[in-house]
């Protein structure tokens, strides 16, 4: 491909700004603050990997087991990306993700595996679809029913760490972009703290009582720049939507608090407060806490709206 010709014969400042087909726009300023770290990053550093090796790991094993779980699968494929994928497993800390490490050894084993004519048909195929501890529509859909966003709480009634914990640890067990699993939680169960944290949002009104804070964010450098700059808003949803359906199975109320009316002062303030790094990026922040009361439902789209079948 003319793209691999160009990355391996121009400097890599002149790749990646031709790669950036860059435009003239008018932002405002929070927003041109992020765009502009993208921008510095995506012309100063490789596209693909800015050091966390565990996401980079983790995307290219993922594309490897595409290979390898279909049914057509040949010897081949991915050989280049399987030797960057051997050379990264010896570079990670394994102690620090063991499952991430043993997952992605046993993936770059079975391709090699493939390449040799040792891999049988009836080998890593015909996985079974498990739902052995199904939920049935009705109980499912009742529980996301029930979920409502709760802004009045318990005074002095703080979520525990343990609680916290228990719930985020659904927000990798959604689906994200090539497996990456670049969302990180930073959270505080102090009173005031979390208060503190609060007052940076400017959609945290009509809220009382004490609560925890999460600030849902993803860790960016694993993305392809610039291309995938919004992808981890994606990735940081899909696994928080998981963590506050267990919120809610724990007896315990949230709200998530709009961030992208945030300004660059906002910003710092909360960076600060909750030790995040430059390199995760705030998608959302969230407040939890022992429900003082419920709340009414809101009317919801009709069907028509929101589903459109073509036939």
């Amino acid at each position: 491909m003319l793209k691999n010709i160009a990355k391996k014969i121009l400097p890599q400042k002149t790749y990646n700004l031709l790669r950036m087909r860059p435009r003239f726009a008018l932002l405002s300023g929070h927003l041109y603050s992020k765009v502009k770290y993208i921008n510095s990053l995506s012309w100063k550093s490789d596209p693909d990997n800015r050091g966390d090796i565990l996401s980079i790991v983790r995307k290219q094993a993922h594309i490897i087991d595409k290979g390898l779980q279909s049914p057509k699968r040949t010897p081949g494929h991915s050989l280049e990306l399987s030797h960057y994928l051997k050379k990264n497993l010896e570079k990670i800390n394994h102690e620090i993700s063991p499952h991430t490490s043993q997952w992605a050894t046993a993936i770059y084993n079975h391709h090699q595996s493939l390449q040799r004519g040792q891999l049988s048909e009836r080998d890593y195929s015909n996985f079974p679809f498990e739902n052995e501890n199904s939920i049935s529509y009705e109980k499912l859909l009742a529980s996301i029913k029930e979920r409502r966003t709760i802004r009045h709480f318990e005074e002095g009634e703080t979520p525990t760490p343990k609680e916290i914990k228990r719930a985020l640890t659904g927000s990798i067990w959604a689906p994200s972009s090539c497996n990456r699993q670049t969302i990180v939680n930073f959270f505080t169960c102090n009173d005031n703290l979390a208060k503190k944290c609060a007052s940076f949002n400017k959609g945290a009104t009509s809220i009382s009582g004490t609560f925890a804070f999460i600030s849902v964010c993803y860790d960016t450098r694993s993305y392809h720049l610039p291309q995938e700059s919004l992808t981890g808003m994606i990735d940081a949803s899909l696994g928080f939507q998981n963590s506050l359906l267990l919120f809610h199975s724990l007896g315990l109320g949230a709200c998530v608090l709009n961030w992208s009316h945030a300004d660059e002062h906002e910003e710092a303030e909360l960076r600060e407060a909750l030790e995040i790094p430059r390199h995760c990026q705030i998608a959302f922040n969230v407040i939890i806490g022992k429900p003082k009361n419920g709340a009414p439902i809101p009317g919801k789209k009709s069907a028509m709206e929101y589903m459109v079948e073509v036939k």
